[in-house]
């Protein structure tokens, strides 16, 4: 009971931020729209959490569960050493801390792998601050984070909103509806956290080309320190498309496709020239142990959506293996190679953005020179992203949550070709929704 008025408390608080603030004041989408969306989410968190109790029991294999458990062991420093827990709550690391506290975290590093930045410590941190209003009750956490979700899938629609006019309805349906970016986007997972640094960060790097701001930048710096500490490779997959974008934007280039050939030929140049200077700058080396180190895990913690991808060894290799990585992110699991729901939901959402796909073929529209340096930007994104997953990630349910960044800017793209008057012309009973 104490769980559910809790909830509901904060559910309130957040209610009356979301009506007051001007952050989510959008003329084309009601205030209202934001609210309905912050309560489904939370409906669909609580989903998510009854169904990792009761059909997926192993506690300290589910993610939701894992870092919430590890969190209340930094919290309870509290009560003994509020000052422990305050250095560990903004990231600091020494012996005492590493002896008395983060040895006994089950999760704080991941066994069998190798990663420079841990991607678990910032999910245990952030769970570790809500303890603080929460009292050790978890649908209170889910609350929280699906605040942080809401803000972050916001601010993606506010950064390609103005490339978008007229489409603006269809955009919020994209980022707040599809299945995959609701449901693993809703739960007491890292994904919400992705959303609030790639949308801080893609607000502030359009803002930035159009009118340079210290703010700006720092928002930036921001949001590269969270993705970095969130999803490292996140990073990896940017450099190509955001170095095409800022050429494009400030040598005013002819055609906006050179800026980013201009960039893919830099990257090129740079991890061929990288292992010169140290071994451990070995971008194909380090993709090839990202590789083992995700067949390490899965072998320990166990995976029931497993496959078996080519291993890597050098550059040719690499990239004759492009094409199946690519294969495997975008249109894989096929029909018969279900064996879960989530599959089964992975494999049939992949369908669906075929069809849209298909869709955006048929009614495409001609796109202005700001549009194509945006429509590049995000596809090269996601053929950067989509060939690092699949070229590193074995596991079907894994490929499902890590492509879910790539998954809504291909929807964008698809989105900017799209000429939304034919298909109102076609189908008149669609005005009234698009």
């Amino acid at each position: 009971m104490i769980e559910i008025l809790l909830s509901i408390f904060y559910f309130i608080i957040f209610c009356l931020i979301i009506s007051n603030v001007a952050f989510f004041k959008e003329n084309q989408i009601p205030k209202s729209w934001f609210i309905v969306i912050f309560g489904l989410k939370i409906l669909v968190s609580v989903f998510l959490t009854f169904l990792y109790t009761k059909y997926y029991t192993n506690r300290d294999t589910a993610d939701i569960f894992k870092y919430f458990d590890d969190s209340k062991i930094m919290f309870d420093a509290i009560k003994t050493s509020p000052t422990d827990y305050f250095k560990m709550l903004i990231g600091f690391d020494n012996t005492h801390l590493n002896s008395t506290y983060y040895q006994h975290f089950e999760n704080w590093v991941r066994p069998g792998t190798k990663d420079l930045f841990s991607d678990t410590h910032i999910i245990i941190r952030f769970n570790a601050f809500v303890h603080l209003f929460s009292f050790g009750h978890i649908h209170v956490h889910n609350v929280f984070i699906n605040f942080i979700s809401l803000i972050g899938l916001t601010t993606i629609y506010k950064a390609f909103k103005p490339f978008l006019r007229k489409k603006e309805k269809i955009l919020f349906y994209l980022l707040f509806l599809i299945p995959s970016i609701l449901f693993w986007g809703s739960g007491l997972l890292k994904e919400s956290i992705i959303f609030f640094s790639l949308g801080l960060f893609f607000l502030n790097l359009f803002r930035l080309t159009n009118q340079f701001k210290i703010i700006y930048l720092l928002y930036i710096l921001l949001a590269i320190l969270l993705i970095v500490y969130t999803k490292f490779y996140l990073i990896v997959a940017l450099s190509i498309p955001v170095l095409g974008y800022l050429l494009n934007n400030y040598f005013s280039l002819k055609k906006p496709i050179f800026g980013y050939l201009i960039s893919f030929t830099l990257f090129i140049i740079t991890i061929t020239i990288s292992p010169l200077i140290s071994e451990e700058l070995n971008f194909i080396k380090q993709i090839a142990v990202k590789q083992q180190d995700f067949s390490r895990f899965i072998l320990i913690e166990g995976a029931t959506s497993g496959f078996l991808i080519p291993e890597l060894s050098d550059g040719i290799s690499l990239l004759i293996n492009i094409p199946s990585a690519l294969l495997n992110t975008l249109i894989r699991p096929f029909l018969w190679e279900c064996n879960a729901l989530f599959v089964w939901l992975s494999a049939f959402e992949n369908i669906a953005v075929l069809g849209l796909v298909i869709i955006a073929f048929l009614f495409r529209k001609k796109m202005n020179e700001v549009q194509k340096n945006i429509f590049y930007f995000n596809l090269i994104f996601v053929f950067c992203l989509f060939t690092l997953i699949g070229l590193t990630t074995p596991v079907f349910g894994a490929i499902m949550r890590y492509k879910i960044p790539g998954l809504i800017l291909l929807l964008i793209s698809l989105l900017l070709v799209l000429d939304i008057q034919k298909i109102k012309k076609k189908y008149p009973l669609l005005k009234k929704i698009l």
